[in-house]
């Protein structure tokens, strides 16, 4: 999980891309990419492998672009990968309190916290991985970031904790934050009706997504 955050707040504007090269290893991926969007949710789908990860890494600034007329701002935003970023040694809340600098007694009145109240005391290290994934994604939501990049945000969650996750990706929970996630399997994030779908296609470099709702 890689945070960057300011106290003072701003109302999120939609993503709006322009102009963006960016090439890894002497592969072009982006060639004079442009997106925009007219809803604060955007879910990226494609293939594994097609430029939807990088794409959050460079919008989050954990990657900088090669080029770019118009990219959002980094500042205050928060980038939530595949991978588990867990402490392993701390316990659930302690590895919320530790990256959002709240104290527990801050967010265990938050509706989600319900989700993670059975382990949210264990080691990380004793945690299964669903277990893990709904504690990054309760400590992304109650950090309340201007921008929040969610990396294939149900990975290790079954279907019924999918469906639990969901009412909180959306509404009053995300209201004031500008939401981008991935996803290259599932419709479920399509069930988030207000959200800009846009599709990659696997092709390198990528200039244009496919806007499917």
């Amino acid at each position: 999980m890689s945070l960057t955050a300011q106290t003072n707040r701003a109302k999120p504007e939609t993503i709006s891309i322009d102009g963006l090269f960016y090439a890894y290893k002497g592969l072009e991926v982006f060639r004079d990419f442009s997106l925009h969007a007219d809803s604060n949710t955007i879910v990226l789908r494609g293939p594994s492998g097609c430029g939807k990860t990088t794409l959050l890494k460079l919008l989050s600034g954990n990657l900088i672009p090669d080029k770019a007329k118009d990219m959002p701002s980094n500042i205050n935003s928060c980038l939530v990968l595949q991978e588990d970023s867990l402490f392993p040694w701390l316990t659930g809340s302690e590895n919320i309190c530790v990256l959002t600098r709240l104290k527990s007694s801050q967010f265990t009145n938050h509706p989600m916290y319900k989700l993670i109240a059975p382990f949210v005391n264990r080691k990380a290290c004793q945690m299964s991985y669903g277990q893990r994934r709904l504690v990054e994604l309760f400590r992304a939501i109650i950090f309340r970031p201007l921008y929040l990049y969610l990396d294939e945000p149900f990975n290790f969650l079954d279907e019924k904790r999918i469906g639990l996750v969901l009412p909180f990706l959306q509404g009053e929970f995300i209201e004031g934050i500008n939401l981008t996630m991935t996803n290259h399997h599932r419709d479920d994030l399509e069930l988030i009706k207000s959200a800009n779908v846009f599709h990659f296609d696997g092709e390198f470099p990528v200039s244009r997504l496919e806007r499917l709702s």
